[in-house]
């Protein structure tokens, strides 16, 4: 029960944050956008130059920011604002890659999955470390299984997006 209530949760985040980038977008002019996008992610602007590094830098920066709330006792709630903000960039780069490129497949192969399946899994990081209840007092615990997990998951995901930026990007 507590998990579908979680679930529907961070998919009401996931849809709200989603359409406010959408509309964030369309608020701001095209040089502004494009400046913001250059400072979280400035692989958008260029998919033709795509480092490793621009990968996977991006990606480490968002994990941290999520576990640095996520972990502590008091600002654990700020975790879950942090992918918020992450779906935000999502849905407002998505709408730039849509209007600025001449073909979708650029977005449907490479942007749109991989930036879905990464806000899913920083939904489960804020999940890492939670409070039980044990007597009359809270106990902080770390789930280091899932931890691993999903380490290991974000790992392969961003493999997979290097494999994809790499290999199939170029072809198309």
């Amino acid at each position: 029960m507590f998990r579908s209530i979680l679930f529907i949760q961070y998919a009401i985040i996931l849809a709200i944050s989603f359409v406010s980038g959408v509309i964030c977008f369309q608020v701001f002019p095209l040089d502004k956008s494009m400046k913001l996008i250059s400072y979280i992610d400035p692989r958008v602007l260029d998919v033709t130059d795509i480092s490793v590094w621009g990968t996977v830098l991006p990606l480490i920066a968002w994990m941290v920011l999520v576990l640095f709330f996520a972990t502590h006792p008091y600002l654990h709630v700020l975790a879950k604002l942090v992918v918020g903000v992450k779906i935000t960039f999502f849905g407002f780069s998505s709408v730039f890659l849509l209007t600025q490129q001449e073909s979708l497949l650029i977005y449907s192969v490479w942007w749109f999955p991989f930036q879905l399946i990464y806000c899913f899994l920083l939904f489960m990081l804020c999940s890492v470390y939670s409070a039980k209840r044990v007597g009359p007092n809270k106990k902080y615990v770390f789930s280091q299984k899932l931890f691993v997990t999903l380490l290991v998951a974000l790992s392969v995901i961003c493999a997979g997006e290097i494999v994809s930026i790499s290999y199939i990007l170029p072809r198309l």
